[in-house]
């Protein structure tokens, strides 16, 4: 991870070129799809200590009550369509452990597994973060978007403070990932920063393609992120040349997707249309 952050560096300092990488299409096998009981799926996480999925559900983004998140198994039988409800709009989940991290509008929540109580509840000072994806570090770090205030938060004692705020570099931001000392920051643009400091790693975003813009899911695959956009329906790839690409010309309408790096596994939310609420499970296998 490190040596790819340090050739992305130097591939945004101009001193190589950004055409290094061959581009590596994608085998990619259709395991299963849920179409019962899901509405504006969002989000997937695996938890394997249980061999079960987690899907939040949106059901109109606003403090609401009936959004919720479902329960799956691995073989994509669902357990329980509603197992967690009375929740508002439910985006990005990160498992750690017996917790299950949430963004829900305008709090982070806290749910333990083991009972499917929320626990604890943090709000920000701002009155309409829109709250959207989590990131928690090795070290219990915990990161949230807010796509209406283009900040990044950060869990400080009782409350999601601003840890990075800027209005240009962070538009709509959506997508986080974290390791090491990388937080990478989707939504209009894809950005680095130092995730201990909030300092930028590049001047300027890792990919300038005008086509790679509004970036929802970001996920590891072992060499380089995959990384779904919102008006585009395709999966793409985004490794050290700092050039992104679609692994496939298939169609996925993927929000923010699961992907392990060490079986392949790729489970994604899907709304297709009005009526195409679902989540559907694949086999990458890169050539």
């Amino acid at each position: 991870m490190r040596q790819l952050l340090l050739t992305i560096l130097i591939v945004l300092s101009g001193t190589v070129s950004a055409r290094t990488a061959q581009e590596k299409t994608a085998k990619i096998e259709h395991l299963w799809t849920v179409t019962e009981g899901m509405f504006e799926p969002e989000s997937v996480v695996v938890d394997k200590a249980r061999s079960q999925i987690y899907v939040s559900n949106v059901v109109g983004y606003g403090l609401n009550g009936q959004g919720f998140i479902s329960k799956l198994s691995l073989s994509g039988e669902i357990l329980d369509a509603k197992w967690i409800t009375g929740l508002n709009g439910p985006t990005g989940m990160v498992l750690k452990g017996d917790k299950l991290y949430f963004a829900d509008v305008n709090a982070l929540k806290i749910l333990d597994i083991k009972t499917g109580i929320v626990t604890d509840t943090f709000e920000t000072f701002h009155e309409r973060p829109c709250l959207n994806d989590v990131a928690v570090a090795d070290d219990g770090a915990v990161f949230v978007s807010g796509s209406c205030t283009s900040t990044i938060y950060r869990l400080m004692g009782p409350a999601l403070m601003p840890f990075i705020e800027d209005s240009g570099a962070l538009k709509f931001v959506n997508g986080l990932f974290v390791s090491d000392e990388l937080l990478l920051s989707g939504g209009w643009q894809i950005r680095l920063w130092n995730r201990y400091s909030g300092e930028p790693l590049a001047n300027g975003p890792v990919t300038r393609q005008p086509d790679v813009r509004d970036i929802d899911g970001i996920a590891w695959d072992g060499s380089a992120f995959l990384i779904s956009m919102v008006d585009d329906a395709r999966l793409w790839r985004l490794g050290a040349s700092g050039v992104a690409y679609p692994i496939s010309d298939d169609a996925f309408h993927a929000l923010d997707f699961f992907y392990d790096d060490a079986t392949g596994l790729l489970i994604m939310p899907q709304i297709i249309g009005e009526k195409g609420h679902q989540v559907s499970a694949y086999r990458l296998t890169f050539d």
